[in-house]
């Protein structure tokens, strides 16, 4: 399980408990339009704050869980382009490429310019002795 969809899950088990909490502040609420109270009580006033909190932290989730499913395709989009024998073969073209071009930056020594070099130091040991 990856990181998206661990997220997922918790978002979805958070949105399960908020709609469970929304549930139980309608039970309350239709409790109190049973009791007839005055709509400024300040009982149902807690109540109707109840309720816009839990609406916005609803929509937070949903926003939330929407984006993380974006992502998630965008990322199998991504998987899909990436195995396609068309870009396989694109992209070893343009590693074949980049290997050239770090070649050409990064000289490394070869044992055959090193006996080269140790081979022109000799003659010039010998040249300077004459």
């Amino acid at each position: 399980m990856n990181l998206n969809q661990t997220k997922l899950m918790g978002l979805t088990m958070e949105l399960d408990l908020k709609t469970r909490e929304f549930k139980q502040l309608c039970e309350q609420l239709e409790k109190i339009k049973e009791k007839n109270i005055d709509p400024n009580d300040q009982r149902l006033l807690i109540i109707k704050d109840l309720f816009q909190k839990n609406h916005n932290d609803i929509v937070k989730i949903n926003t939330q869980l929407k984006k993380l499913k974006q992502e998630e395709q965008l990322e199998e989009q991504q998987k899909l382009e990436k195995y396609k024998p068309e870009n396989i073969f694109n992209k070893k073209d343009s590693m074949q490429k980049e290997q050239q071009e770090n070649v050409n930056i990064a000289v490394i020594p070869t044992k055959k310019n090193l006996f080269m070099k140790i081979i022109e130091k000799i003659k010039n040991f010998f040249h300077k002795k004459i």
